[in-house]
């Protein structure tokens, strides 16, 4: 009887055990979800498409050609400035009197500058040459007329600086300089002066200061391309090579000598000055004295032109020289001694053709 109530039990309890248990086959998971892919849409599908470049490959190796050199520029700066004056005067019957007259002066100045860092080289030839005619009432039949031609300007001079510098401005220079004229003239017929008599050359050792810009003198007047040259080592020649005027001891040479030599100071001021814009002015001064014969009695050369622009071609030049040298004694135009030296002085007025290349 014992077993029949166990099986009946278990009979009874079974529907409810049964009910009360859990599966005991684990849930089946569902594949891994990679949650980096579905936060964020696929790249290449999601972006456009973009083509990216391959990288540049490394540069090869190139000669690259020197840069090409600068051009040369020459030192040299040149000029030449010709002037042509003519002038005539002429009467008809004019019942105040009067000589027709003509007159020509040609006017030749040349300069070379040369400059660089350390050196400057400074060369300017002037030279002019004029005639004079005045006609008479009644001209001669044998053409002697032809001999009143008579030179109203007659110069030749040549300059040259060359120097060496530590800075922009002052220079150890030398100067050298010559000066005589072309033809010869008369007093009464005898020869006054010829070329080569007188003639002058100077040489010196100095220092000279320049300045090419431009500035104010004395803070009033514009001036251009100044140079001051002092030599205390200066040798002057004087020439006499006619035997005339050498016998007769002319321009302060010993009578029967043809060359006087002197040793002494010399001093050389020139500038360029605009004082009014069609107005140009340039200047030369020249001073020397003796160490032997009375020092400080300077002799004196002064020279200045004054150019008045009409337009490109036409101007009026004023000419003006002044010299002084107590060694020459002055004269009258007909020959006759003033029995001293005196302020020789000259001034050339025209109207005329400049030309400057």
């Amino acid at each position: 009887m014992r077993p029949f109530f166990v099986f009946l039990i278990i009979l009874c309890t079974s529907p409810y055990a049964f009910s009360q248990q859990t599966d005991t086959v684990p849930p089946r998971r569902s594949p891994a979800v990679d949650t980096a892919a579905t936060a964020a849409p696929d790249s290449v599908t999601a972006a456009p498409d973009t083509v990216v470049p391959p990288p540049a490959p490394a540069p090869k190796d190139t000669v690259v050609p020197p840069p090409a050199p600068a051009p040369k520029t020459s030192g040299w700066k040149m000029t030449h400035l010709v002037r042509l004056n003519l002038s005539q005067t002429a009467y008809f019957y004019w019942s105040s009197g009067g000589d027709n007259s003509w007159a020509t002066n040609t006017f030749y100045t040349f300069t070379a500058n040369y400059k660089n860092e350390n050196w400057a080289w400074d060369t300017k030839l002037d030279t002019e040459y004029g005639l004079v005619y005045i006609e008479q009432a009644v001209e001669p039949a044998d053409f002697s007329w032809l001999k009143r031609w008579k030179k109203n300007a007659d110069k030749i001079q040549l300059s040259t600086t060359f120097g060496y510098t530590h800075n922009s401005r002052l220079y150890y220079s030398f100067l050298g300089e010559f000066k005589t004229q072309y033809s010869p003239d008369k007093f009464l017929g005898n020869y006054s002066s010829v070329f080569m008599a007188p003639g002058y050359l100077n040489m010196g050792l100095g220092a000279d200061y320049k300045r090419t810009d431009e500035w104010l003198l004395f803070g009033l007047l514009p001036v251009k391309d100044f140079t001051a040259f002092m030599s205390p080592f200066t040798a002057r020649l004087t020439f006499v090579l006619n035997s005339a005027l050498s016998q007769a001891g002319a321009f302060g040479v010993e009578p029967g000598r043809r060359v006087k030599e002197q040793m002494g100071m010399a001093a050389k001021v020139a500038f360029k000055t605009r004082p009014m814009e069609n107005v140009s002015v340039s200047t030369t001064l020249n001073l020397f004295t003796p160490y032997e014969d009375k020092f400080l009695n300077f002799v004196v050369g002064w020279d200045a032109v004054v150019a008045m622009k009409i337009n490109r071609y036409l101007s009026t030049t004023l000419n003006i020289s002044l010299q002084y040298d107590e060694k020459i004694q002055a004269m009258k135009r007909d020959g006759t001694p003033l029995g001293g030296p005196r302020v020789q002085f000259k001034e050339i007025l025209g109207v005329g053709i400049t030309y400057t290349f």
